[in-house]
């Protein structure tokens, strides 16, 4: 499988692709993708206020704040 790369600007939304002489007479395959970086998940990781610096949670933060036998209250 040959293999053309290239990085071009479109003008007026257009690219013209010329193909190398042995790629003339075969099917191609044309895959357009836009070239900007993404930035990585790190990046844009949160960061907590200064003011909660040192804080501790100590609750359980998965339990229900219910217990079952409340759930059926309302019936």
């Amino acid at each position: 499988m040959d293999t053309l790369r290239f990085r071009t600007k479109p003008v007026d939304r257009r690219i013209l692709i010329e193909l190398p002489e042995e790629m003339a007479d075969e099917a191609v395959e044309v895959i357009v993708r836009t070239t900007k970086t993404k930035t990585s998940k790190t990046k844009l990781r949160r960061v907590p206020p200064k003011e909660l610096q040192g804080t501790i949670i100590h609750d359980d933060l998965i339990a229900p704040t219910v217990s079952e036998e409340e759930w059926d209250v309302l019936r």
